[in-house]
Formats: structure tokens, sequence, C-alpha cells
């Protein structure tokens, strides 16, 4: 009896582990989907009207920044912002419940896209890289400006 116990105890465990093993495949695999070569930061967002910061990842890409939900399978952008159309106010430090645990020294940006506003929170150096791409023009775009 025992013997069939510890059996089933050790394909349970067996089981949990090899499931474990794949979820972290997988999420590295989603990761690197994500990235393509592009530089990744991580970021969260808050729509209006919301008290919660949503944790992610966000893609610079050429003419526009890709947002995408830090968990889940999917490798589609939650949010896409055109470049020429995002405007950054001043960062503000995140107090008390504001902060982030996975981004701790995070400063909060309200944001405004197309008539819309939201915020987003990242750690003070990918806010200077943020504000650096938008404030900059993409490749080849106004190359013949005198």
């Amino acid at each position: 009896m025992l013997p069939d116990v510890l059996l089933s105890a050790e394909v349970l465990v067996g089981a949990l582990v090899v499931l474990l093993l794949l979820f972290l495949v997988l999420t590295f695999l989603r990761r690197r989907a994500i990235g393509r070569g592009k530089p990744l930061v991580l970021c969260a967002v808050r729509l209006p009207g919301e008290s919660r910061w949503k944790v992610g990842m966000a893609r610079y890409g050429t003419t526009r920044l890709d947002w995408f939900r830090l968990g889940g399978f999917t490798v589609r952008a939650r949010a896409q912002w055109a470049r020429a159309e995002l405007q950054l106010d001043t960062p503000h430090g995140l107090q008390g419940r504001e902060r982030i645990g996975l981004i701790p020294d995070a400063v909060g940006v309200a944001c405004r896209y197309r008539g819309r506003s939201f915020e987003v929170a990242l750690a003070p150096g990918a806010y200077t890289a943020l504000r650096a791409w938008v404030e900059s023009s993409p490749p080849g775009l106004n190359v013949n400006v005198a």
C-alpha cells in the first residue's frame, strides 16, 4: 500500500516539475518572440478611472511603441501608440499604494494619444530612453530637411 502512495506522489511531483519547466520555456519563447531583436523595457500602464497598474513590456519600434501584458501566451500587442502622436508629460514619483513591486523606483508619466489620456510607469532610465525615442525622428523621416 505504501509503495503505491509513494509512486503516485512521485508521478504527481514529476508532472508538476514538467509543467513548471514547460511554463518557463513558453514564457522565455514568448519574450523572445515579442522582442524580435528590438529593445524591450518593463513598463506598467494605467488607464483613466483605474486604480491598478497593469505590468507589461514595451517594445520600441521604428514608428510605434507596442505594449504587451507581462503574463499570458499571446504575442500580440495589447496597445500600440504611433511615435509621432504620443505626448509625454513630466514624470512624477509614485507614492504609497501607487508603487509597483516589479519596478520599485518607477516614475509615473501622464500620456496623451489621439485625445485619450493614460499613464505609464517605468524606471527612471527607461523613462529617459522613452522620452528620447519620442522626441527623436525615426530613421529616414525628414532626412532632407535644411
